[in-house]
């Protein structure tokens, strides 16, 4: 997969600068929507977060689509764009949700880490040290599988069939 052959191939201008467009522009505008559409679920009491699949297809077609000759560094960037999804997801989330006082609420009590990715991480972490919750513990496992696989289905589907 990473082998030094790999990187050792051409990287076409034409084809690098359609892959930052469109995966950067792909990242930002998906993690928009896919928080927005999380904190409406939320908003109606339901707790199932569609974030990860639909950032991840939108970031993996994009990628996929826009480049013509295939190269590692192009599955590799559109890994760096899905965290680059997953920011805007949290932050969309939380304005979507409640507004700027949210934002400003998180910040105020110390919990920046909960606007990342290793939130998962973190609330295991915060599960041992508050007293063990089995429920909580399983969720938070359960993040961190899905968050692993949707690494590996973004690097998937923007490598393609090479």
């Amino acid at each position: 997969m990473f082998k030094k052959f790999n990187w050792q191939q051409p990287i076409y201008k034409h084809d690098l600068i359609t892959v930052l467009i469109f995966g950067l522009s792909a990242g930002i505008l998906g993690g928009i929507i896919a928080g927005l559409i999380d904190a409406l679920m939320l908003s109606l009491g339901i707790n199932i977060s569609f974030t990860l699949l639909i950032i991840t297809l939108i970031i993996g077609f994009s990628v996929k689509k826009a480049y013509e000759s295939y190269h590692i560094l192009y599955p590799t960037l559109a890994i760096v764009f899905l965290i680059i999804a997953l920011f805007f997801s949290y932050v969309a989330k939380f304005v979507g949700a409640g507004g700027i006082g949210m934002i400003g609420y998180v910040l105020s009590r110390g919990d920046t880490y909960y606007l990342f990715i290793l939130s998962p991480i973190f609330g295991i972490i915060n599960n041992f040290r508050n007293g063990f919750d089995f429920l909580s513990f399983l969720f938070n496992l359960i993040n961190i599988i899905f968050l692993g696989l949707a690494f590996y289905g973004t690097y998937r589907i923007a490598k393609g069939n090479n």
